[in-house]
């Protein structure tokens, strides 16, 4: 009974925390220009739009109303290296144009002119791009399910591009497919299985249709050696990026589950999972990241409770002070999955472990 009225207070706490803070950013989500923002910026290759915002905002997220404020400006994406970027103010209201060297332009695409190199990012594409698209998370049993290689003619365990292998019960109607591997189980704090993690280790064609149980495929663009009891997953193209930055509504909680890579520690500019899906949220999509330290007993001496409640814990004649959710960083949807999705930590002041609650920024 104990144990339970105290799962019940810890959950009230934190709701209040959470719900505290929505009221507060509800508020608080006022267009106000970063204290020493420069007054122009010349736009550099490498840039990306969310190092960009945070020149001129405390929340990044907020960039899409500094564009509004210009009503003749259609899309606040189409930012290009080279572009001067220049803030002026409007009856006391922030606007930020760009600067040509004839005269001052707005961000209309149709006014944009046509030798232009690719507009920046709003993240670092570069690097976001291996996860995106050779990354994915699906349920054990469609894992399980996938046609499987079974060996070579030469019968070496590891394969690699040019290597002609064996596979197993592939559907006739695919000719394309790719190599991947269950790297993890996805499992939240509370022991909810999120998904299979599999990554991509090779493309491959079907060469030859033996009969509907044995195929002969070919390995091309291997990234990773591949191994007998790997599975085939039919070929779908790179999906294009498409990220809208967005605060996530007071609605979203959920839980920072891991390090994309299964590191034990992350930090910013990594990649991330966390247990909320396609359902709840979508790509562009900004969290803020709160942790939660340990609750405190206190009567002559205050100590900490045990990271998981000991029965000494449990039954304390001591006062219970449970400490506030601290804001420790944000992150930004990248991709969704069914149960979970992957996000880029775009800013951190500590290191994170996995566990973190997340809630509107």
């Amino acid at each position: 009974m104990v144990t339970v009225m105290t799962k019940l207070f810890s959950t009230i706490t934190l709701f209040i925390i959470v719900f505290s803070l929505t009221i507060y950013s509800a508020v608080a989500d006022v267009l106000n220009i970063k204290e020493g923002a420069p007054t122009k910026y010349v736009v550099k290759k490498g840039d990306t739009l969310w190092d960009i915002s945070k020149l001129f905002l405390d929340k990044a997220w907020l960039w899409p109303e500094l564009w509004r404020n210009n009503t003749q400006i259609e899309n606040p994406h189409l930012i290009y290296p080279g572009d001067t970027l220049r803030l002026r103010y409007e009856n006391g209201v922030p606007i930020l144009e760009i600067v040509s060297d004839k005269s001052l332009v707005t961000l209309t695409p149709n006014q944009r002119v046509v030798n232009k190199p690719d507009p920046i990012d709003l993240l670092p594409w570069d690097i976001i791009a291996p996860f995106y698209n050779n990354d994915s998370l699906m349920s054990a049993e469609d894992y399980q399910a996938l046609p499987t290689l079974l060996g070579d003619n030469s019968g070496t365990p590891r394969f690699a591009s040019h290597d002609y292998v064996l596979a197993h019960k592939l559907p006739a109607t695919e000719s394309k497919y790719q190599v991947v591997r269950k790297e993890r189980d996805i499992v939240d704090s509370k022991g909810k299985l999120l998904g299979v993690q599999v990554s991509h280790l090779s493309d491959a064609s079907l060469i030859n249709q033996l009969s509907d149980e044995r195929q002969v495929v070919r390995l091309t663009q291997s990234s990773r050696e591949a191994k007998q009891g790997d599975k085939l997953l039919a070929f779908k193209a790179p999906e294009q990026k498409n990220l809208v930055l967005k605060a996530a509504s007071s609605r979203s909680k959920g839980e920072l589950v891991q390090n994309v890579n299964g590191n034990v520690l992350s930090g910013k500019n990594d990649m991330v999972i966390i247990n909320i899906g396609a359902r709840q949220v979508k790509p562009g999509t900004v969290f803020g990241i709160y942790y939660k330290g340990p609750d405190v007993l206190y009567e002559d001496e205050p100590s900490y409770t045990q990271t998981r409640s000991s029965i000494v814990d449990v039954f304390s004649t001591k006062e219970r002070v449970e400490q506030p959710a601290y804001k420790i960083g944000e992150l930004v949807v990248v991709k969704t999955f069914k149960h979970a999705s992957y996000a880029w930590v775009t800013n951190a002041n500590t290191h994170i472990q996995g566990g973190e609650y997340i809630a509107t920024p």
